[in-house]
């Protein structure tokens, strides 16, 4: 594809120059009523990290409709689009997407195969190169995957087959390479072309591509990129790390949280020597870990009075949900929690990526047991039972 060299700085000197400051007008259509009466977030978004996003402007939607009018103060930027979640687990439907902050009238299209932008300089060009693109291979994608899934009614598929299918639809999408590095050499020098090329990996461009582009991109963007995979790099250390020493056969690792009274506590307050414990973390909002909850109050009728203990570790943010869940389920159990969720540490120190997640601490303080469900839970219980040592 032949790339179209925009010169940014000559286009933001002649709107300094018209006297006026430039207005971006959105207006976008989701072709539903569902989200009527719910406030959609125009948020700027980081160059290099999500965390440096600011929501800078909201509006209503009414009649499967929302516009916005925002004033440009700057350089244009890659804005989000996303209605707020339904709270700190569910999602809406409607996709987040992107668009450009820029001079002009914009129109964003929500269709079945994803997103349209009409209008402006550099939305335009993102919805010709990109979205145009990203939309085609997602037409022919529903293509593949309605051939899988018709062979698919008439035998059961082999592994093969189905990784056949995969490896298709995988290659469609590279497809796309070309036009995002077109797109981002384009606007390389720019806040818009720094996002769109931090959008993916360093793994993603062909090789010497990438130390190209970067050396065109604006010192403060670089520096932030540094930043960011220096802290990957120790929290990709940290979690290693607590793979290993998390392992069957390593002492637990105490930490410090409270307890469902608001009273600050510590993991080693519940777990005493000559006893087992079986450590279960959860969370309100979590449908398996509720599933789980009759099995495990089975375990505890049967074998706390051999010597089984079992203390929760919710997930939940918050205290209301958490207190109220427990009274629902009628757990008798200590219940703890640093109502931190994923962003805690006790996840990261014991290398937790998904709940509900099972620990079982023996007599002498060590992990025998690491995320063991139903039956293989209750006999590998059983047997440290059976140990009296």
């Amino acid at each position: 594809m032949k790339c179209i060299v925009m010169n940014i700085l000559m286009v933001c000197a002649c709107l300094s120059s018209c006297g006026h400051s430039p207005i971006f007008k959105l207006e976008a259509d989701v072709h539903t009523d569902e989200y009527d009466g719910l406030y959609i977030y125009l948020t700027h978004t980081g160059v290099v990290s999500r965390e440096d996003d600011l929501k800078v402007d909201s509006a209503l939607i009414r009649n499967g409709h929302f516009s916005f009018e925002y004033r440009v103060t700057g350089e244009p930027f890659v804005a989000t689009l996303a209605l707020p979640p339904k709270d700190d687990h569910f999602v809406y439907g409607l996709p987040d997407c992107y668009c450009i902050v820029e001079e002009g009238n914009v129109t964003l299209d929500y269709t079945p195969l994803g997103t349209q932008l009409k209008g402006g300089v550099l939305n335009q060009q993102y919805d010709n190169q990109i979205l145009a693109k990203t939309r085609e291979i997602k037409k022919r994608s529903n293509s593949i995957v309605a051939e899988r899934d018709s062979l698919g009614k008439l035998r059961t598929l082999s592994i093969e087959e189905m990784e056949a299918f995969n490896q298709r639809i995988g290659a469609l999408y590279k497809e796309l390479q070309p036009a995002h590095i077109c797109f981002v050499s384009d606007y390389i020098g720019t806040e818009v072309g720094a996002f769109f090329f931090f959008y993916y990996p360093e793994s993603y461009y062909p090789e010497g591509i990438y130390a190209k582009l970067l050396a065109s991109v604006d010192e403060e963007y670089r520096h932030k990129s540094e930043l960011k995979k220096e802290k990957e790099k120790e929290a990709a250390a940290h979690w290693n790390e607590s793979v290993k020493i998390t392992e069957v056969g390593y002492p637990y690792r105490d930490f410090t949280c409270m307890d469902i009274e608001g009273k600050e506590v510590n993991l080693s307050d519940y777990i005493h020597s000559g006893r087992v414990t079986l450590v279960d973390f959860w969370a309100s909002w979590c449908v398996p870990c509720v599933q789980e909850l009759p099995f495990l109050k089975s375990l505890y009728q049967t074998y706390h009075e051999e010597g089984l203990d079992i203390v929760s570790v919710s997930l939940d943010t918050k205290k209301s949900a958490w207190e109220a869940a427990v009274k629902k389920h009628q757990i008798p159990w200590p219940q703890i929690s640093d109502l931190k969720g994923w962003k805690g540490t006790i996840t990261k120190d014991y290398a937790i990526s998904a709940i509900p997640f099972i620990l079982v601490i023996d007599r002498k303080g060590k992990i025998a047991v690491r995320n063991l469900h139903d039956y293989k839970l209750e006999e590998a219980i059983k047997e440290i039972l059976s140990t009296k040592n």
